[in-house]
C-alpha cells in the first residue's frame, strides 16, 4: 500500500466522514456538501543511512466541503476538523507501505502523522456562504528499508 492510499483509507475510516460520504477524491472536490478531497503536496527526504535506508515526509492538503449558512453550522464544522485531526493523529502504527523509488519497490513503515492547519480555505461562491471549502495539512513520517 502506498501511502496515499494509507491516508486516504484511514480518513474514509473516520467516523465521522464514513457517516456522510463513502469516498474522497484525489487532487480535486466537488462543490457540493460533504465532499473531500486529498491532495499530495510533496515528498521530502529526512535523512539516509550509509546502507541506503530513509527517513522521508510526506505531505497532503485534505479539502472539505461542508454546509455554512450559519454559525452554528461553522462551529460545527471547525469541530468536526479537530476531531478529524486528533483521531488521525492516533493513526500511525509502523504499517508496511511501499515506495517505488528509481524503479524499485521499497517497503517501508509508517512512523506518525501529524496535522495542522485546520481551517476555512476558500468561500466558492463570494456571494453566498452556502458551502464552505476547510484545508487540513497532513504530514506523514515513514522510513524505507534498503
Amino acid at each position: 500500500m502506498t501511502i496515499l492510499e494509507f491516508i486516504r483509507e484511514r480518513l474514509i475510516a473516520f467516523p465521522k466522514i464514513a457517516e456522510v460520504c463513502n469516498t474522497i477524491h484525489v487532487d480535486f472536490t466537488d462543490d457540493t456538501a460533504e465532499n473531500y478531497g486529498l491532495a499530495s503536496t510533496g515528498d521530502t527526504l529526512i535523512s539516509e543511512d550509509v546502507i541506503g535506508g530513509q527517513k522521508r515526509s510526506h505531505t497532503f492538503v485534505l479539502y472539505a466541503v461542508y454546509q455554512s449558512i450559519n454559525d452554528y453550522d461553522r462551529m460545527s464544522n471547525t469541530g468536526l476538523i479537530y476531531e478529524l485531526q486528533l483521531w488521525l493523529e492516533k493513526q500511525a502504527s509502523q504499517q508496511v507501505i511501499a515506495v517505488e523509488v528509481d524503479g524499485v519497490e521499497r517497503t517501508g513503515h509508517l512512523e506518525s502523522i501529524t496535522v495542522a492547519n485546520g481551517m476555512l480555505y476558500e468561500i466558492p461562491n463570494e456571494n453566498h456562504l452556502d458551502l464552505v471549502r476547510y484545508q487540513l495539512q497532513i504530514s506523514a513520517q515513514y522510513t524505507l528499508n534498503l
